[in-house]
Order: C-alpha cells, then structure tokens, then sequence
C-alpha cells in the first residue's frame, strides 16, 4: 500500500528535536458502519515556511489501499502562514464532508482501540500480545501477537527502509488460528530511518484491523514525524 505520511507530537519529544524538523496530529475519523473503509485525516505547519496544511485520506482494509479518489488535500503553497493548521484541516474537512459523510464514520472508542504505545514500554520491534475484548465470549476468546519487522539500507537522509508486520491470531489454549503478513514488504520508503506501532484499531464487527505506524524522516529540513496506517480485513 502507498503509505500514509502522518504526525504527531507525542509525549517525550524535546523541543529541539521538534525544531529541527515538524510534526502533524493524527485524526482518526474511523471506520465505517460496515468496518470495509477506514478515514482519517492528518495536519500540521511545514517547518521551513510554516505553511499550514492538512490531508484527508480514505483506505479499503481488505486492499489496504486507498480507496480511488479517496485522498483530499490543500495546498501548503497557497495558504496563508498565519492559519493553523488544525484551521486548515477543519477547513478541508467542510470542504470534503458531502464525500465522506456516506461511510457515517465512528473514531474508536476505549473498546474498540486495541493497543495504544506508552513511552518506554517496550522496542519497536518487540511482540504486542493483547486479547480483543470486544469480540471475545465466554466461550471463545481471541488473541493476538503483533510483530514489526523492519530492514534497512544506507543511513541517515539517504537510507532506504522496509518493513512488514507479522499478524498471529490464537485461541484461549494458546493454538494459532491464522497468521498474516500485513503490509508490502517489497516497497522501500527513502528517508524513513525508523517505525513503530504506535496505535492499533479494531471495528465492532471484530473483522478489521487498523495499525498506526509511526515513521520518523530525516531529509534537507531535518528530522521529522509522520505516521502511516496498515490495514487488514478478516
């Protein structure tokens, strides 16, 4: 999938690496009625001329990929400097809004949001085990191990970098009951020095995942935030 170049500043950045390069917020607009189609919107101010801008993106989970036409953006160029970014995307967003209305969009709620990264808890490619509450019974619970497996070549600006995630689901006896390799794994980004799952979204029906990756950038205005999603439908 073409990924989703998102930002967020997220506790524990130091205000010298923020100045260094920029950093967007994330809105998750969610999925919809019928979990197949999943938006969400990013915004933010470009580091070297402060530009404000913001972007509306809309996925097909079982192709995680973007749904033809489904991606809508200003212009950093033609927008006024002392507009904020959140008052560009709140503008977008009206703009859009005869589109999108149709997938009736819900965010994820405390159930349905699976797994949510905490500062220092764990290494990006260490193993998430979480159960799904939401659509776990008393008489079959469901797990999953979620593993990032990233690779890389070169350094700094000039690296070139993959990766893919290693999807495990189990039953309450441990057995596994299917196991996917989610993303494209064939497909190198340059400038990503670096990924983590920050974010991992279920929709109601228990048949779609959402996983937030953050991706840190390095390149001429330095280093940077953005975040892209991986989908998949069950």
């Amino acid at each position: 999938m073409k990924k989703l170049l998102l930002g967020l500043i997220f506790a524990g950045l130091g205000a010298a690496f923020v100045a260094a390069g920029d950093a967007a917020v994330f809105d998750d607009i969610g999925f919809s009625a019928d979990g197949k189609t999943y938006l969400f919107g990013q915004y933010g101010k470009t580091d070297v001329n402060y530009k404000p801008w913001a972007e509306i993106y809309t996925v097909d989970v079982a192709k995680n990929d973007f749904v033809p036409g489904g991606v809508y953006k200003n212009s950093s160029e033609s927008s006024n400097s002392e507009m904020s970014g959140k008052k560009a995307y709140s503008d977008l967003k009206d703009k859009v809004e005869w589109k999108i209305s149709k997938y009736a969009a819900s965010p994820a709620g405390t159930d349905t949001l699976l797994y949510l990264y905490e500062e220092n808890e764990k290494s990006a490619t260490d193993t998430i085990s979480f159960k799904d509450f939401e659509n776990s019974t008393e008489d079959k619970s469901i797990f999953y191990e979620v593993t990032l497996v990233p690779s890389y070549e070169g350094k700094g600006k000039n690296v070139r970098s993959r990766f893919y995630i290693n999807l495990v689901k189990k039953d309450a006896a441990g057995s596994v009951v299917g196991t996917w390799k989610v993303g494209t794994p064939d497909f190198k980004r340059k400038g990503i020095t670096s990924y983590r799952i920050e974010k991992i979204f279920g929709d109601k029906s228990g048949k779609s995942l959402v996983f937030v990756v953050q991706k840190t950038l390095e390149d001429d205005t330095g280093t940077s935030i953005r975040y892209m999603v991986e989908t998949v439908r069950f």
